[in-house]
Formats: structure tokens, C-alpha cells, sequence
């Protein structure tokens, strides 16, 4: 016995023709989208620099973390509560953070707001050409006098949940223990201005803590190499 099976046919899509025009402009958004691709891929790490939309908001707590320093001795956010905290992502071999080390941008405020807890974070991951051991980053900050505690997140955790894009990239926690401050260390990533004509967002912002005022700008673009997480 022959069954008989009706098979549902799928309507189709009529075909409509591209014109001239439209058949242009898909060539030049493949032609758009193939050049983007290539200038992210040769784009240098050290010229990288984005906008502050990690997960440190000012006005919000500023996440906690427990990390070992350079010398040893852990350290823990949460044991400076009622204390301002600035936060630096360093690493020796970003010409960034090279130059600011060589220049003593960050030594001189820290000494010159020397009440606040002043620590860099170093993110690189230890497979990363930029990894430093502890003892190399020790005689590199003796070097250029880099007194502050230097901590390694060579996991990378605390910087995501900064969400630390550059280095150097700062941050300003108060006493409360919010984020008061994301960004930039200055005005001036080409160097191209002489250091007492340059705006140093983190200096006015501690000055700012200092009077009991929140600084401003509170969120700048960061500039620097990329964290190599």
C-alpha cells in the first residue's frame, strides 16, 4: 500500500536585484570593514589609549583586593579605610611609565601629598615579554626612586575589576573608600609640554580631597601602553 505524502514546499525569497548604487556601498563597507580589521591589528600597544569604562565608577565603593608587594608584605585596600589611596598601573617596560619613572612625575606628587597611601599595581602577566620578577622591578624602582610600594596582580583579577586599561592608568580612592577619580595621570601623553606647564589631574584631584572638595575632572581619558594581561 502507497501512502501518499504531501511535502510542505518553503515559499521563496524573490531575488531582488542590486542597483548600482547599492552594490557600491556594500563595497565599500566590506572595503571599510577589511581596513579596520587590519589597522586594530597593527595598531602599537604602546600608543594604546581608551576611554574609562572599566568597573571602578566614581562615587561607587572602589573594589576591594589583598596583593603582594614587591618587598614581600601583603597589602589590603580595605587596612587604609579612612585614608586617601592613589592607584597606579605601572610596568617598567611601557615607555609610559618608563618616562614618568625617569621624570619623577609620580614620586614628587606622592612626596608632596605625603599623608596619601600611594601604590602601583602591576598587572603583566608572567608569560607577557614585559613580565618583570619582583627582585628586577625592585632594582628597577631603587633606580629611578620609587619609594611607594609596587604590588603584582599577575593575575590579572584586580586590574580587570578596575578595569585598568593602560599603564600608567590611576585612580583616586577617598576615605570612604570610594573611587574619586579614573583616568589619567595628565594632560600631556606626547611629553610635548614642559612638567610645570602640564595639568596633573591626580595632583589637583588630592589637593581637591585635600579641601574637602571632589576633584575635577573626576574621570579622564587614560593614556599609555596596554596592560598586558
Amino acid at each position: 500500500m502507497t501512502r501518499n505524502r504531501s511535502i510542505a514546499r518553503i515559499p521563496s525569497i524573490p531575488h531582488t536585484p542590486r542597483t548600482p548604487r547599492a552594490a557600491a556601498a556594500a563595497a565599500i563597507l566590506a572595503l571599510a570593514a577589511a581596513a579596520g580589521l587590519a589597522l586594530s591589528a597593527t595598531l602599537p600597544a604602546a600608543t594604546a589609549s581608551v576611554e574609562t569604562t572599566g568597573a571602578a565608577v566614581v562615587g561607587q565603593a572602589a573594589p576591594g583586593f589583598q596583593l603582594k608587594g614587591i618587598d614581600g608584605a601583603n597589602y589590603s585596600l580595605a587596612s587604609y579605610k579612612g585614608k586617601v589611596v592613589v592607584l597606579e598601573w605601572i610596568n617598567p617596560n611601557c615607555p609610559f611609565s618608563n618616562r614618568h619613572a625617569r621624570e619623577h612625575t609620580m614620586t614628587e606628587l606622592s612626596k608632596q601629598h605625603g599623608e596619601v597611601v600611594w601604590l602601583g599595581i602591576n598587572s603583566t602577566n608572567p608569560k607577557s615579554g614585559d613580565y618583570l620578577t619582583p627582585a628586577d622591578h625592585l632594582a628597577w624602582n631603587k633606580k629611578n626612586g620609587i619609594v611607594y610600594p609596587v604590588l603584582y596582580d599577575e593575575s590579572g583579577t584586580v586590574g580587570h575589576s578596575y578595569g585598568a586599561r593602560t599603564t600608567p592608568h590611576m585612580f583616586i580612592v577617598d576615605a570612604q573608600g570610594n573611587v574619586a577619580y579614573n583616568g589619567a595621570i595628565d594632560d600631556d601623553p606626547r611629553a610635548s609640554k614642559p612638567k610645570t606647564e602640564r595639568t596633573n589631574y591626580v595632583g589637583n584631584g588630592l589637593s581637591a580631597e585635600e579641601a574637602g572638595k571632589r576633584p575635577d575632572p573626576a574621570a579622564t581619558k587614560p593614556y599609555g601602553c596596554s596592560v598586558k594581561y
